[in-house]
């Protein structure tokens, strides 16, 4: 049920992360233990206790990246990075991705990605149409490639989550995924450069969200190639 409550709720849009994971506890302390193990009740308050210290570990770097991310948006930071990359790339649209995976992934290393792609969106709407790209292609790339910062040295929150959760020292969690970096990179690379893959399912599901639009005929969509 706990894999149900967390997934299950946030995709169909009952919960947030936050409230599904509270959601998740009230589970555990009414049923699970209960059903599986009534003595460990006794030690639920040395449970949340070692939560609150596993959760109190990245806060220091949490609020440095949000001050950092204050102040590249006070200091108008994206509208200088987009300038860079353009003068870089002009208006080739596999280098425009290419540098913006770049960025992002450094970026997204530091600043979680709702909070990037806020402060970011003025960058990304001004290469997206410097390069002619699509934009349900450019979110694809800049979600991957944020997702991929989130485990990537030398912070990585979730790595650094993950590596706590599980008693390993962050570099032994760093090694042992490498593999999955293998992953992402390959991925992230192959959505820049075959962007009909990417694009398939839209077209078929929501044709109008990358740009195709009723036929005159009056049956089916023209989409740009």
């Amino acid at each position: 049920m706990i894999p149900v409550i967390l997934l299950g709720g946030i995709l169909t849009g009952w919960f947030t992360p936050t409230e599904a994971g509270v959601v998740a506890v009230v589970w555990i302390i009414l049923v699970v233990i209960p059903a599986l193990n009534r003595g460990h009740f006794r030690k639920i308050p040395y449970d949340f206790c070692l939560a609150g210290l596993i959760f109190s570990l990245p806060l220091i770097t949490i609020g440095a990246a949000n001050a950092f991310g204050w102040m590249l948006a006070y200091l108008r930071g994206a509208t200088y990075i987009a300038e860079w990359i353009t003068s870089i790339a002009g208006n080739d649209p596999h280098l425009i991705m290419l540098l913006m995976v770049l960025l992002f992934t450094v970026v997204g290393d530091f600043i979680e990605p709702v909070p990037t792609i806020i402060i970011f969106m003025p960058l990304v709407n001004a290469l997206t149409e410097a390069g002619d790209i699509n934009g349900v292609h450019m979110g694809v790339v800049l979600i991957a490639t944020l997702a991929f910062g989130l485990i990537t040295p030398p912070y990585g929150l979730v790595l650094l989550m993950a590596s706590k959760f599980v008693g390993i020292s962050f570099a032994k969690a760093l090694r042992a995924a490498l593999p999955i970096y293998v992953v992402f990179l390959t991925t992230i690379a192959f959505a820049i450069y075959f962007p009909s893959v990417v694009l398939w399912l839209p077209r078929h599901v929501l044709p109008e969200s990358v740009g195709c639009f009723k036929s005159p005929a009056g049956t089916g969509y023209i989409c740009p190639q």
